[in-house]
């Protein structure tokens, strides 16, 4: 980082700040914007007008009076606002609100061309029956041969195109074979019932027929050929029970391929399908149809669970055997490279085993690191700094948009400084890398990430990894005795340091706290958890997170992994792979039955390498002995036939 740009981006954005306090201040603003939110109007401070953040009150503000808004008025905000997200977010609004109102004229007018959502779509397309029904018809095709549910906005559409008879029964047989394909059996059966003529009941009943016993599809009648596609309906059935009758696919799959009911990309999805569930099978149980397969496939997801089986039973020869049938770059990848040297090891072949961990060595990752650590080689981050031209920094710096983002950092509205930061990448990849640097110098974590990721800039490794909220975690970790890295390692996977994150699942803030685990620890701490809220704040986020973190290591007895584990998947089922666990931490992590989970311990354990090397910290094994040892986990019986606890 060249240090020389901190005073001259600081002296702006103090600029910007100052500009804008002249007519209102931060929180005053910030009272104005709650107050828009909720449509209280009467509270919205007149001077909110003259703040940079304007553009959002008057957002809400339209927004709230649709769909009697005019379209004029929504397009005129959208030119005004073309370089913010708002401009997209109200037209959506306004394109959902007229064609609820059925204002068809207003949907139109609001844009040339079909939006991207579907929803917005479907009413886009009926707009279109007053004005070009066969660019409506168009369009509704493509949304309705679909094997997905399509939102209640599509069902005017849809019906004004049954009515007008182009949506015909051929095209509800042909959408309730995609729903098949897609799983969706609800949505198949009610298509397949809206066929009522008599030359659809042999098709209807034999799909019937073969979801309850799929040995019917090798024989098909001549009474349902005549009428369809044999191949699409044995297809469509065949890849709905693969996930559901495996056993019985797998049997059947080289009868059907002999008979020629399925074309050869048809037969190759199922094929894929089968392999891709390989871990439903115990080892002993496999069908020998889906290792031929795999082998034939060589495709290393795919082959994946059968890989780690045999890392996990110890299997050597199987090890190797897996890794050897994988095709393309991905057998020389760290994982398969230090997997391949650890085979080799232990069946004897040291020399190429120390050249598979050199191979896995020059890779940034967590096998990489375990195989720097094997040969007792540094580990390798290949870091590279931002190459800008002169002055860029200061360009980027100077928009609008940044001078937004600013603004909204400092009210505290971070998630949607995120969405004006990422939008604004968007529009102008050119500059991700002046935009990666504004925001470590600005202190903006979350977006420093943010821009290296669009940017795909992977070697910017401070970036990437910025130290964030380093007080708040050495304060943190020192009340427990950890490590402030490891902390701030789960941080950066959890949110990659977004504090106002939030997943699908319910999961909050910097270190993705959920709710109710939030509330138990705040109990055991007798610390007073206002409401879920709370955990966006940093402070509390990473405070009860603290506090869960060291409970699992006293739990676990210092075992980091399983700690991890716990604290991604929840003790609970740790508990229950802790029963069977292999002798060795790098096995027991492939063993773990859940990818996130496996692919988050993996990450935070590289990521705290990562943070020490960038502080300067010397650092000689990714985990220490207590972090790594499984010994209080396994029985007596199962050491002494197994070996060494620790590799």
């Amino acid at each position: 980082m060249d240090i020389k740009l901190l005073p001259a981006c600081l002296v702006v954005f103090t600029s910007l700040f100052s500009m804008a306090s002249l007519a209102i201040s931060n929180d005053e603003f910030k009272t104005s914007f709650e107050a828009a939110r909720q449509g209280e109007w009467g509270l919205v401070n007149e001077d909110a007008e003259k703040h940079v953040l304007a553009p959002y009150i008057e957002y809400h503000r339209l927004k709230s009076a649709l769909p009697k808004l005019s379209v004029d008025d929504v397009k005129d905000y959208v030119i005004r606002n073309e370089d913010t997200p708002l401009a997209g977010w109200l037209r959506r609004h306004a394109t959902l609100a007229y064609g609820a109102a059925r204002q068809w004229s207003d949907v139109l007018a609001l844009r040339a061309t079909p939006p991207g959502d579907v929803p917005s779509q479907c009413f886009w397309y009926r707009a279109q029956l007053v004005k070009d029904q066969q660019k409506a018809f168009e369009g509704g095709f493509k949304l309705w041969l679909s094997g997905e549910s399509r939102p209640p906005q599509c069902d005017d559409l849809f019906k004004a195109m049954i009515t007008k008879g182009e949506i015909t029964d051929n095209l509800i047989w042909q959408r309730s074979l995609l729903a098949l394909q897609r799983g969706n059996r609800s949505l198949s059966m009610y298509l397949m019932r809206k066929l009522k003529g008599d030359e659809w009941k042999a098709p209807v009943n034999f799909v019937h027929s073969a979801l309850k016993n799929p040995a019917v599809l090798a024989e098909v009648p001549a009474s349902v050929s005549a009428q369809v596609s044999t191949e699409d309906v044995v297809f469509s059935v065949a890849i709905y029970l693969t996930p559901r009758k495996i056993d019985d696919i797998a049997v059947l799959l080289p009868d059907l391929k002999e008979k020629a009911v399925m074309n050869t990309e048809q037969i190759n999805l199922v094929r894929r399908s089968l392999a891709a569930r390989s871990y439903t099978f115990d080892r002993e149980d496999r069908p020998q149809i889906i290792d031929t397969i795999l082998g034939d496939l060589g495709d290393a997801d795919l082959i994946g669970p059968v890989l780690r089986d045999a890392i996990a039973d110890s299997d050597w020869q199987a090890v190797l055997g897996w890794i050897e049938k994988i095709q393309g770059d991905e057998s020389v990848s760290a994982y398969h490279q230090y997997w391949r040297a650890r085979a080799l090891e232990q069946t004897g072949n040291e020399a190429e085993a120390q050249k598979a961990y050199s191979s896995a060595a020059q890779h940034r990752e967590f096998y990489g690191f375990l195989a720097a650590e094997k040969l007792a080689q540094p580990y390798i981050l290949n870091p590279e700094a931002p190459n800008l031209p002169e002055g860029s920094l200061d360009e980027v710096s100077e928009s609008s948009a940044i001078e937004r983002i600013a603004a909204l950092w400092a009210i505290g509205e971070e998630g949607l400084a995120v969405d004006e930061w990422d939008y604004t990448l968007r529009r102008n990849p050119s500059e991700s890398g002046a935009m990666a640097e504004l925001a470590l110098v600005n202190h903006w974590p979350a977006l420093a990430v943010q821009a290296t990721i669009r940017g795909k800039h992977w070697n910017y490794i401070g970036h990437r990894f910025p130290l964030a909220y380093q007080d708040e975690f050495r304060q943190s970790a020192a009340e427990y005795s950890l490590d402030p890295l490891l902390l701030m390692s789960i941080a950066r996977r959890e949110s990659a340091f977004n504090s106002h994150a939030r997943s699908p699942v319910g999961a909050r803030g910097l270190m993705q706290m959920m709710p109710a685990t939030a509330k138990q620890v705040a109990r055991e701490k007798a610390f007073t958890l206002t409401d879920e809220k709370a955990l966006l704040d940093s402070d509390v986020n990473i405070h009860l997170a603290t506090y869960y973190v060291s409970s699992l290591l006293e739990k676990y007895n210092g075992n980091l992994i399983a700690a991890l584990a716990g604290y991604n998947a929840g003790p609970h089922k740790v508990d229950r792979w802790l029963e069977s666990a292999p002798v060795t931490f790098d096995q027991f992590i492939e063993s773990i039955p859940y990818r996130e989970t496996r692919e988050y311990v993996k990450a935070v354990l590289a990521y705290r390498v990562i943070f020490n090397t960038l502080q300067g910290t010397e650092v000689s094994a990714v985990l220490n002995p207590d972090e790594r040892s499984f010994a209080q986990f396994i029985s007596s019986a199962e050491l002494q036939t197994e070996g060494p606890v620790t590799n």
